[in-house]
């Protein structure tokens, strides 16, 4: 019988390029090096957009200027335990990423912000059209981002 106590996770994410890179932040585990978009979790009574500046903030340590939604990412882990590392995690988690194109300054360093996520170790720009290099999450942004494709918005349950 499926749980239905816990809750569907809702999540803003910073897709930033600049000269045709990427910004990720960069994470290790027993696979090795993977790749994410800055954000993160959305808290109750906080706007996606209140999230998205306050994780980008705490991971990037810069104040995006938000720009549209671009894509809708769900994951539903249990449907991709082949590709986890932590499975039992995988088996609970329901998420919504909501995806926005985001610009930072021009004067930006690149580092971590005040409160990396665990196991953060850097922030990168990767050249978007080598990210079929990378193990980057979600998945699916790599052929969108390297065809130039922002008209399919909904990704589905992707990795």
């Amino acid at each position: 019988m499926p749980d239905h106590s816990r809750p569907i996770r809702n999540a803003a994410k910073a897709l930033i390029i600049r000269d045709n890179h990427l910004l990720v932040i960069t994470k290790r585990d027993v696979k090795g090096m993977w790749y994410l978009l800055p954000g993160g979790g959305q808290k109750h009574g906080e706007t996606l957009e209140q999230a998205l500046q306050r994780e980008c903030l705490e991971e990037i340590g810069a104040l995006v200027k938000i720009h549209n939604l671009v894509f809708v990412r769900e994951f539903i882990g249990k449907n991709h335990l082949e590709d986890c590392t932590d499975v039992e995690w995988c088996k609970l988690v329901h998420s919504i990423d909501f995806i926005f194109a985001c610009s930072i300054p021009e004067n930006y360093i690149l580092g971590n912000g005040t409160l990396p996520d665990d196991g953060q170790e850097k922030v990168e720009w990767l050249p978007i059209a080598e990210l079929h290099k990378y193990r980057i999450y979600p998945s699916a942004l790599k052929h969108l981002l390297i065809n130039q494709i922002y008209n399919k918005v909904y990704l589905g349950d992707v990795n």
